[in-house]
């Protein structure tokens, strides 16, 4: 910052200016902190031309996760014909690089095993990009603020007709996940990153879904991470 200072009114020489302040080296840092700003969202940075930049930006943090486990817990209702049937599970989600995943729940009641199945097929955004053809439709308003339209449709034949994610223009984090299959049914997924979540992976999501044998809601709650630690191949085999 330039700072102009008036001409004297005497003869008296000016007097000299104060030494600079000095700068903490750690202000930037402590500012991207206060703000929650994620780097890829810096003001500076022009907007992304297509789904590929976008989902760029939304993984440019996680170049250094290279796995995950993580403790769930899901509680919710299914409805099977007229039965409404509380669920309460638990289980364990596993995430190895590029695009392994598996969720493994325990304790699953017999009414719940559709919606137990359909939950642990749906992937995670770190899949999603391996699983998908990928477009970018647009910016919408969402959750008060404006995010990324991206639409895929599946690369192999699948019962996924489309998925719709909605990308927060500012953190880049997904924050919404619309699935539409090709028998009419539907899953949605409304993602929470409160808290210091790593890599903007989220704390809990909100589970909505419709399909002909059944219908239901959950919450999933995520426990503390254990990031890039080994994990054996075996986990993510089909069981």
């Amino acid at each position: 910052m330039v700072i102009r200072r008036g001409i004297p009114l005497t003869g008296a020489p000016p007097s000299a200016p104060p030494p600079p302040a000095r700068q903490s080296r750690w202000g930037p840092l402590v500012l991207l902190v206060a703000l929650g700003a994620a780097p890829a969202s810096a003001p500076t940075a022009s907007p992304p031309q297509n789904a590929s930049d976008v989902l760029a930006r939304a993984v440019a943090g996680r170049q250094e996760l290279h796995s995950y486990q993580v403790p769930v817990s899901i509680r919710g209702s299914v409805r099977v014909s007229f039965l409404s049937v509380p669920v309460a599970m638990d289980g364990t989600e596993y995430f190895k690089a590029p695009d392994k995943e598996a969720m493994r729940l325990n304790n699953v009641p017999s009414a719940a095993k559709s919606f137990s199945n359909t939950m642990n097929a749906m992937g995670t955004p770190q899949t999603w990009e391996a699983t998908y053809d990928i477009v970018l439709q647009g910016t919408t308003p969402h959750r008060n603020h404006t995010a990324y339209v991206l639409v895929g449709t599946p690369k192999h034949p699948s019962n996924v007709k489309t998925v719709t994610m909605w990308v927060n223009a500012r953190t880049y984090a997904i924050e919404s996940v619309a699935f539409a299959y090709t028998n009419g049914s539907a899953l949605g997924l409304e993602f929470s990153h409160h808290g210091l979540s790593p890599y903007h992976l989220p704390t809990s999501i909100a589970v909505t879904a419709r399909f002909p044998g059944y219908s239901g809601q959950a919450r999933i709650a995520y426990g503390t991470y254990q990031i890039n630690i080994a994990i054996a191949d075996s986990e993510f085999t089909q069981q």
